[in-house]
């Protein structure tokens, strides 16, 4: 896989592999529907935030977008498109990722989809509360890495 930099020109195929990965967990349409909005990146996505695509045989497969703020980083987004996912490679685009972006000694937050936070606690994140999502009674785990468990 190969790794660069998220250009504007990425915006639509990046809309459509969140979307899809998001789908890939059989969860109904109503739902898609109401976590549209939460699952598009826009132009203000790409001026605050550093985003990270990987290709395979120059095709975008996936993506993660972190944030900074001055007292951590935040997972925004890790998609993949749906043939990818379970390989190993949102592991890999997760590790580039950190690498490339996550250059103070800040802890990384992630709230993760509930289907994902075993992954993430694979990658050394632990959960430490929940938000409440859509619809009401589901709630998403908040997880937390320190930079030196990198």
């Amino acid at each position: 896989m190969k790794y660069r930099n998220a250009v504007i020109e990425d915006l639509e195929t990046l809309n459509s592999i969140s979307i899809q990965s998001k789908a890939f967990w059989g969860y109904p349409s109503a739902w898609m529907e109401e976590w549209k909005e939460d699952l598009t990146l826009d132009e203000d996505t790409f001026s605050q935030n550093n985003i990270l695509v990987g290709e395979s045989n120059s095709k975008v497969i996936g993506f993660c977008v972190i944030g900074e703020s001055p007292e951590n980083y935040e997972i925004l987004h890790l998609w993949l498109l749906p043939a990818f996912i379970g390989k190993g490679i949102g592991k890999a685009l997760l590790h580039k990722s950190l690498d490339t972006f996550v250059t103070a000694e800040k802890p990384i937050i992630v709230e993760a989809d509930p289907n994902a936070e075993s992954f993430y606690k694979k990658q050394g994140f632990v959960t430490f509360d929940q938000v409440e999502s859509y619809p009401n009674g589901r709630f998403l785990p908040v997880m937390i890495k320190s930079i030196k468990e990198r």
